[in-house]
């Protein structure tokens, strides 16, 4: 099991099942059921797409990696997917590393175990490649994730990863949180008062779901312990974190 998932089984991660979370959710599902195409996910940062994949990954018993500075490499990918079926090893010639991570996905298979690997982007071409002749040989589900921005620059650099991207089947696109989004994460920190539901699904839908939450987690410290969060928390934890009055027209208008 993964770091990150770790952290959210003891409790670092918080979870609101947000519509990004269930266009997740439905991706994951394809790439079960039709597992010879991979989906791909893609949105700018802080939509919410490595949280909501933690959290499916571990309700359904799904292998995650996530793509560091190490596992950019074709043999830093094959060790990372290795390790996110739950064992380590110290081969280091690329054929033992490619033999271990498929027997160990062909052991996932007959549960149909998902294979998900986030901030793709980061991977070199050449791994990048590897990872899709895997997933085909394995014939295991696969979800990739990433950042769309810099997925769109790598294939302006580099035409060969457009054949590789051809190969993909479901994708979807994940967008600014929705006004319900802002509601039930709001909800869920106790958020009171029209307006500041009105400020919050206003600021929502100008960042991101990161941003939203961060200006929750300020606003949550800043009101006593009986009270939820108003307008004012939301006003003063804004000023906080953005330091300007000038700026505030997007949280209020």
């Amino acid at each position: 099991m993964s770091e990150a998932l770790k952290e959210e089984e003891a409790g670092a991660f918080r979870f609101v099942d947000i519509s990004a979370s269930r266009e997740i959710r439905k991706a994951m599902d394809i790439a079960k059921e039709i597992s010879k195409y991979p989906v791909l996910i893609s949105s700018k940062p802080g939509m919410g797409k490595s949280t909501a994949l933690r959290h499916h990954a571990r309700k359904l018993n799904a292998y995650y990696c996530e793509v560091g500075h190490a596992d950019k490499t074709v043999k830093g990918m094959l060790k990372m997917i290795i390790e996110a079926t739950g064992f380590g090893t110290s081969y280091r010639f690329v054929k033992d590393l490619s033999d271990t991570a498929l027997a160990r996905l062909y052991e996932g298979y007959s549960s149909r175990r998902i294979l998900i690997v986030d901030e793709v982007q980061n991977l070199d071409l050449s791994a990048f490649r590897e990872l899709l002749r895997i997933h085909e040989e394995a014939d295991c589900a696969l979800v990739l994730s990433g950042n769309d921005k810099r997925l769109a620059r790598t294939r302006i650099h580099d035409s060969a990863l457009d054949q590789i991207v051809s190969r993909l089947g479901f994708r979807i696109e994940l967008g600014v949180p929705l006004e319900e989004d802002c509601r039930d994460i709001a909800v869920d920190y106790n958020v009171e008062g029209a307006e500041a539901y009105q400020a919050l699904a206003r600021f929502g839908g100008q960042t991101s779901v990161r941003d939203l939450v961060r200006l929750l987690v300020f606003a949550e410290k800043l009101k006593s312990q009986s009270s939820g969060i108003n307008l004012h928390h939301l006003k003063a934890a804004f000023l906080t974190i953005y330091g300007s009055k000038r700026d505030l027209k997007i949280l209020v208008g």
